[in-house]
């Protein structure tokens, strides 16, 4: 009985170390760093316009937005990193909208609406999200993950691009949205 519990003991102290020394590594693993736009005149041109139904079935056209700032967001509804920056996006979009800053989230799930519709809803996002169910759009970049973002100044050049979830409301992307509203 004694010997029992003393390795009952010692399973908790080796497992207690093993998660303190997983948190330690994953502290010091590198942060996202802030989103720094190059220049505007050493930025490329975002080259591909595409046009897409939105779940409202209208068909938006990317060329259409020439002159604000647009978030082209490539995700899917079974994306975890997907579903976690939504939120910050909606707020991102609520707040500067209205000063020129569009988001584009491209849905790349294969069911289409009948998936997409029910998470947006679920979920109340308020920016325009596009249906490509064949990833047409995104194999056209090509995109090589979920989610990816340009991000995409006035003249529709690439100021930013994000592989993986961000959170889109942080004061660092905001002061980046602020510097490219104001950008002629």
């Amino acid at each position: 009985m004694l010997r029992q519990r003393q390795g009952w003991r010692l399973a908790l102290v080796l497992f207690l170390v093993g998660v303190f020394l997983a948190l330690q590594w994953i502290a010091s693993q590198p942060q996202k760093p802030a989103l720094v736009p190059p220049p505007p005149q050493s930025r490329r041109p975002f080259t591909l316009d595409f046009a897409l139904p939105t779940l409202h079935g209208q068909t938006l056209q990317l060329s259409d937005l020439q002159g604000r700032v647009v978030l082209v967001n490539f995700w899917a509804t079974w994306c975890h990193p997907c579903r976690t920056e939504m939120p910050s996006m909606n707020a991102l979009y609520q707040a500067y909208h209205h000063q020129g800053l569009e988001i584009l989230a491209i849905a790349s799930d294969p069911q289409g609406y009948e998936i997409v519709a029910p998470f947006v809803q679920a979920h109340t996002l308020t920016f325009p999200i596009l249906l490509d169910p064949g990833n047409v759009i995104g194999t056209r970049l090509p995109v090589q993950g979920l989610p990816t973002s340009y991000l995409l100044d006035k003249q529709g050049r690439v100021a930013a691009l994000e592989l993986g979830a961000r959170n889109w409301n942080a004061a660092k992307v905001r002061r980046l949205i602020d510097t490219l509203l104001a950008e002629e």
